[in-house]
């Protein structure tokens, strides 16, 4: 129950701040009077690299398909600012998006309340949702804030969310009932081709773990001793990493392209990637190496490979239960296939037509 007040709270308290910033902090932002705006909001500025992989794919995205358009692009923590100044000038032809990610839930609150403040203030128009997953916790928070995202989503009468597995899919038919859905993967896939530079047959000897120290991880220290021991027996070099930048507070268009670029590099040099992270994996991928990859507390990793990757050699998805359950998979390993991976890019139709209508 404490939980629960505290949650109640900051919603009330972040109501309040995200009303301030709308009346009292506005910014102003010039829209085309000769192209079709895309105003994508969202943006995040943290250090995590997934987030930042899906920001340059959106941007790719778009720029690809959707040629003579104005895309402009708002920080997640300038949602309110803005929002006033694009209201007053945005137009029928236009359209809102929001990024995409993990965090349509109670996970991550700050960016779920954004999301919603936006759906609230921008009824009247058009709003497409970059692919999401969503994940409410079985508690009285994760209840009450699906109860807020529900009331949210399902007054918007002109929204479209895509989300990017079955699990999600089936969630967001269910929360959200008024809302179309639609099922697309994680646009970072979209980039699938894009690094053939980062792709080679060299052999290092090299793994590469890139593990989770957060909540999200239900892998013991215990364990992760024995994995990196256990690799250790199998390949000359155990190497770690994160998908979450070090020594970086904030990440924007002057960084985002060198910082991913540094860290694909680190990828395509191992000969294998262990990984707990959703974008642990889809770097393994982009960069072509295979991968060994553990489920996290929800559902995003077991949905992302039985929805899009269940005939992908490369990529493996194993249980803690024991390392030399996990040993046994070494074998059964292969290089990933670029025509196999390719044909996930295909997927995509149905996001370009929420775009286009």
């Amino acid at each position: 129950m404490y939980k629960l007040i505290k949650s109640v709270i900051r919603t009330v308290m972040s109501s309040v701040w995200l009303n301030y910033q709308y009346f009292f902090q506005r910014k102003q932002v010039t829209l085309s009077k000769t192209k079709r705006n895309l105003i994508l909001f969202g943006i995040p500025n943290h250090p995590n690299l997934g987030d930042q992989a899906i920001v340059i794919a959106e941007q790719k995205f778009i720029k690809e398909n959707f040629r003579n358009v104005n895309l402009i692009m708002i920080a997640e923590t300038d949602t309110a600012s803005f929002l006033r100044s694009v209201k007053s000038a945005i137009t029928d032809d236009d359209l809102i998006m929001y990024h995409g990610g993990g965090n349509i839930g109670s996970l991550y609150p700050l960016s779920e309340r954004n999301r919603r403040f936006l759906l609230k203030k921008m009824r009247q128009h058009r709003t497409v949702v970059f692919p999401q997953s969503i994940f409410f916790e079985d508690n009285l928070v994760g209840k009450y804030e699906q109860w807020l995202s529900r009331n949210a989503y399902n007054q918007h009468p002109k929204l479209v969310l895509t989300v990017r597995e079955n699990y999600s899919l089936a969630r967001a038919q269910d929360i959200f009932s008024k809302t179309q859905c639609i099922l697309v993967p994680d646009i970072v896939f979209s980039l699938v081709g894009t690094l053939q530079e980062k792709a080679t047959d060299e052999s290092h000897q090299q793994v590469l773990l890139a593990l989770r120290s957060d909540e999200e991880s239900c892998l013991t220290a215990s364990f992760k001793a024995e994995l990196s021991e256990m690799l250790g027996r199998h390949f000359k070099t155990v190497s770690t990493t994160d998908t979450m930048a070090q020594g970086v507070d904030m990440i924007d268009d002057t960084n985002r392209m060198s910082l991913l670029n540094e860290k694909w590099a680190t990828f395509s040099k191992a000969d294998l990637v262990v990984t707990d992270r959703l974008h642990g994996m889809l770097f393994s991928i982009l960069t072509r190496r295979p991968c060994l990859v553990f489920a996290n507390n929800n559902h995003k990793i077991e949905s992302t490979i039985s929805t899009w990757l269940q005939d992908v050699r490369s990529v493996k998805l194993v249980t803690p239960d024991s390392v030399t359950s996990v040993e046994n998979q070494l074998k059964t390993l292969m290089r990933p296939s670029q025509d196999e991976l390719l044909e996930i890019k295909q997927n995509y139709v149905p996001l370009k037509k929420a775009i286009q209508e």
